[in-house]
């Protein structure tokens, strides 16, 4: 049997263009570490798929919610981060209501989704990760969201406005934004947060900063 195994093996590491990845090769440190920042326990994940199975756009995403959490706890960290999973999660949490163990998968890729914007891996969902980046430049300036501002500042990153024109999105948004005005669910002004201290510091503190 053991023979087996082995010309099984090296049968693989030939296949031409395969990598082959080794289980366990990285021990448990980045599990550690996320379930330490998230405080989630990410160990009690069993695979029973009923994140994948909850979430609306799974089918849109090239590692599923319960590969996500196996690759955390196998430490497979660039690939979660090189993914499109994590710009392309909602963030509506169904995976972690429907967790039989209470695993909050929702959270877990939020988390890599941070980690991802401070990494310099690029973004496989370039145009999603501008925009949740330019969401929390926002949200840190002002404390709330005003969609005008914050579409304005969308635009003017480098090559977003071109991407828009260029894949005839820009006239959808636009015929969007007026529906929205005309029935009053946009507001041209809102003013600042008065807690706006405190959101900034909580920006801050998530960024690693000294506060």
């Amino acid at each position: 049997m053991q023979n087996i195994i082995s010309g099984l093996n090296q049968a693989h590491e030939h296949v031409p263009g395969k990598k082959r990845k080794l289980i366990g090769d990285r021990g448990d440190f980045f599990l550690n570490r996320m379930q330490g920042e998230t405080g989630v326990n990410i160990s009690a994940c069993y695979q029973c798929e009923r994140c994948t199975n909850a979430c609306p756009v799974s089918h849109f995403m090239d590692i599923k919610p319960h590969q996500a959490i196996r690759y955390v706890q196998l430490g497979w960290r660039e690939d979660l981060l090189k993914s499109s999973t994590i710009w392309i999660c909602l963030s509506c949490e169904m995976c972690t209501t429907y967790c039989p163990n209470e695993v909050d998968v929702a959270e877990i890729i939020h988390h890599l989704r941070n980690m991802a914007v401070h990494s310099s891996i690029t973004p496989k969902e370039k145009s999603l990760a501008v925009f949740h980046q330019t969401f929390l430049e926002v949200l840190r300036k002002s404390g709330r969201i005003n969609e005008l501002r914050l579409m304005n500042a969308y635009y003017l990153k480098p090559d977003i406005l071109h991407e828009r024109i260029k894949n005839n999105i820009l006239k959808e948004d636009l015929l969007l934004g007026m529906a929205l005005l005309r029935k009053g669910r946009l507001k041209l002004f809102t003013p600042k947060f008065r807690a706006i201290k405190e959101i900034k510091k909580a920006y801050s503190q998530t960024r690693g900063e000294i506060v």
